[in-house]
C-alpha cells in the first residue's frame, strides 16, 4: 500500500464548478455533457410530492431538472423548474379547478410517454452539436440516454446544461399544438 502525500488548502483555492471550464466545444464528445446514472445519481421527484415543495427542493438544491418516479422509484416522467414556474402552476390550478397547495409533482410533469430518447451507443459517438441539433430537431428541452440491450435509462442531457457548458445560449422552439394554433388564430 502507498501513502500519498496530503497537503493544506491554500487560501484561493476554490470548488470549482463545471460551467468555469471551457475545455467543451460543439465537436466534443457528447459523453462530455452527459450526466451519466452510471457515475452519479439522478435527482429525482416523488410523482406525489406538492408542486410547490417539489419548486423549493429544486431551487435549494440548484437543480434545473428532475426525473419522476412513483413510489417504487420507477420512472414516470420528467420535470422542471419552468415546468413549476408561477405561470405554469396557475394554468394549471384552473385547468383542474383546485388550490396551488393541492397541485402535486404528477400533474405538472412530462409523462413518460412523451418523452424522446437516443440509445447510448449512438449517443456516445456523437458530438455536443449532434446533440444540440436533436434537441432543436426534437423540440425538447433534455433528452434521455437509454441503453436499449439493458434496459436501462443511463442518463439525461438537457439544453439548459449544454449551454451553460458552452457559454452560449440554446433556444429550443416549443412544438406548436393544435391548441396554440388555434388560440394565435382566435386572437387575431
Amino acid at each position: 500500500m502507498k501513502n500519498l502525500n496530503v497537503f493544506a488548502l491554500a487560501t484561493n483555492d476554490h470548488l470549482v464548478q463545471p460551467e468555469e471550464f471551457t475545455d467543451v466545444q460543439a465537436d466534443s464528445s457528447a459523453l462530455t455533457i452527459l450526466t451519466d446514472f452510471r457515475n452519479h445519481k439522478p435527482h429525482m421527484a416523488y410523482a406525489q410530492l406538492e408542486a410547490t415543495e417539489a419548486l423549493e427542493v429544486m431551487q435549494a438544491e440548484d437543480v434545473k431538472i428532475k426525473l419522476v418516479v412513483d413510489d417504487s422509484k420507477e420512472f414516470i416522467g420528467v420535470i422542471s423548474q419552468d415546468d413549476l414556474s408561477d405561470h405554469n402552476l396557475l394554468l394549471k390550478q384552473m385547468e383542474m379547478q383546485v388550490k396551488r397547495d393541492e397541485l402535486l409533482v404528477q400533474d405538472l410533469m412530462h409523462a413518460r410517454l412523451k418523452i424522446h430518447a437516443v440509445e447510448f451507443a449512438e449517443f456516445s459517438k456523437a458530438t455536443v452539436s449532434d446533440i444540440v441539433s436533436t434537441l432543436k430537431k426534437s423540440h425538447q428541452e433534455y433528452l434521455l440516454v437509454v441503453d436499449q440491450d439493458a434496459h436501462h435509462i443511463r442518463g439525461i442531457v438537457s439544453a439548459r446544461d449544454i449551454a451553460s457548458r458552452l457559454h452560449v445560449p440554446i433556444e429550443i422552439a416549443k412544438e406548436l399544438t393544435f391548441v396554440d394554433i388555434f388560440s394565435a388564430v382566435r386572437v387575431q
